[in-house]
């Protein structure tokens, strides 16, 4: 992938035709989600979860970086978003949920298909398969556009949470951001979100669930600590570096989330992660956005242009035609 060091690649060949990049990933928005995963899926193609965060983050953070501006934010929730570089995808989704913050589901997809065109050969794309695309596009020309809430309910199908992190996010960053820019009822919902309700208190079952789930024990050790009590429980986790207790405070509602929620419905890829590391891909989508905004002021120039030398042309030509008319008069 192109990077601040590296020129952008502008074209591509499709059975020899040179094809303007941004040009087919403009034709590629009209493919609604359902038609992007079975392509994915038949190709055995899955993203990490952060590639979705960076294509939500960018795609708000226009709104977001006006805040300190804007009155429907308040000084609290200002403070907040001194986070929001680090925000996880619930975060983001949350954010523009409550602040009316419409994601541009167009601006989404040019997004996405510019990251896959530009990482084809290390996805194992081939260039012909961007001919079957384009025959898509020609099925959903005029269809309408789906909205985020179905756009993320399909592509729920292809992306996956590496090892270690946490709603687009490494789980240590992740704690450190949960804990710093949300409320307590906004890590309830996040509970709510992988069908966990986070209890006040824990009871002695839960937190004997938690060490033995902690500390790897089986059947019979889980049993034995069952017959301690709980201020033993306690002094175990603090021996143990378990970090949990009977009253719960918001760094353990987040680790009582992570240690709950189910197994996600898609298994980690190694091999797609790997072809995104060390790639910024917010930096990314910034770079390539400054670049869309000056190719396309530098084309309107170029119009400009060509319409004053037409116009200049044509003065001359008339000009030229009064001074013929005047010398055989």
């Amino acid at each position: 992938m192109a990077n601040s060091k590296t020129k952008r690649e502008e074209f591509i060949y499709l059975y020899n035709k040179k094809v303007r990049i941004d040009k087919l990933i403009d034709s590629f928005v009209v493919i609604p989600a359902k038609e992007i995963v079975r392509y994915l899926r038949n190709k055995e193609i899955y993203l990490p979860s952060y590639v979705l965060k960076a294509l939500i983050r960018k795609n708000i953070a226009p709104v977001i970086a006006d805040a300190d501006n804007d009155d429907k934010f308040s000084d609290e929730m200002k403070h907040r978003l001194k986070w929001f570089d680090q925000f996880t995808i619930f975060q983001l989704e949350r954010l523009a949920e409550s602040y009316h913050i419409k994601i541009n589901i167009n601006e989404f997809k040019r997004d996405f298909w510019d990251i896959l065109i530009r990482n084809r050969m290390e996805l194992g794309i081939n260039n012909l398969e961007f001919i079957k695309l384009q025959n898509l596009t020609m099925k959903y020309q005029r269809s309408t556009q789906e909205d985020y809430d179905s756009l993320k309910a399909e592509l729920q199908h292809v992306f996956f949470e590496p090892d270690d992190y946490f709603e687009g996010v490494p789980v240590e960053e992740a704690k450190d951001v949960l804990v710093n820019s949300m409320t307590l009822a906004d890590v309830r919902d996040l509970g709510k979100r992988y069908d966990i309700d986070i209890p006040r208190r824990i009871n002695k079952k839960q937190l004997v669930e938690i060490l033995a789930i902690n500390l790897k024990y089986n059947d019979q050790k889980t049993e034995d600590l069952m017959k301690l009590s709980i201020l033993e429980l306690e002094r175990l986790a603090k021996e143990k570096k378990v970090n949990i207790s009977i009253e719960l405070k918001k760094i353990d509602m987040i680790e009582f989330i992570l240690l709950k929620k189910a197994p996600p419905i898609v298994p980690v890829h190694q091999e797609s992660a790997r072809v995104f590391q060390g790639i910024n891909l917010e930096d990314y989508l910034y770079e390539a956005k400054f670049e869309e905004i000056a190719h396309s002021f530098h084309m309107k120039r170029k119009r400009s242009r060509h319409r004053i030398r037409n116009v200049l042309i044509s003065v001359i030509i008339i000009i030229s035609a009064i001074i013929i008319v005047f010398l055989y008069l």
